[in-house]
């Protein structure tokens, strides 16, 4: 069995790829934000969170700004609020290791742990309401990459039960 955890993502500001619907734009958006994230000092965790939109039919990119982040920066990109709210996480093998076996089974596991929970209910997109989908990031250190090593944690949108 996973071991699940429950995160809150607050809102924050973030750098929004727009629907990655070509390599080249997947490559140019993971360049910015790798120099960009590259630039900074003292960080601890990753900042990128990756899905796949179902209404427009493809991938999306968020990068999560710093607090003090000097915006007028930015101009290669929308800024947005990252996808806020309650997120059920477990860990997996990097989706393009095992051609997204493990994270399918990853991702089941998690709906089935919301599903039987007297706390949480699944997210569902609704007209008016916040589009979430599940979300990855890679957590391994890319310098572990070449020896095989690649994580990363699934995030499944959840609610409170009323």
């Amino acid at each position: 069995m996973q071991q699940i955890r429950i995160m809150e993502i607050p809102k924050i500001k973030a750098v929004y790829s727009g629907p990655l619907t070509s390599d080249e734009k997947f490559q140019e958006f993971n360049k910015w934000f790798s120099d960009y994230h590259a630039s900074l000092t003292c960080e601890l965790f990753p900042r990128d969170f990756m899905w796949y939109n179902e209404r427009a039919n493809a991938q999306e990119w968020f990068y999560a700004l710093p607090e003090k982040a000097d915006l007028s920066q930015i101009k290669e990109y929308e800024i947005v609020d990252l996808p806020s709210g309650l997120y059920a996480v477990g860990s997996c093998l990097d989706a393009d290791l095992d051609e997204a076996k493990d994270w399918m089974s990853t991702r089941e596991e998690i709906i089935n742990w919301v599903k039987e929970s007297k706390l949480f209910d699944l997210y569902i997109n609704e007209a008016g309401k916040e589009e979430r989908y599940p979300m990855f990031h890679i957590i391994t250190p890319v310098r572990m990459f070449h020896k095989g090593i690649s994580i990363e944690n699934l995030y499944v949108p959840i609610v409170e039960k009323e």
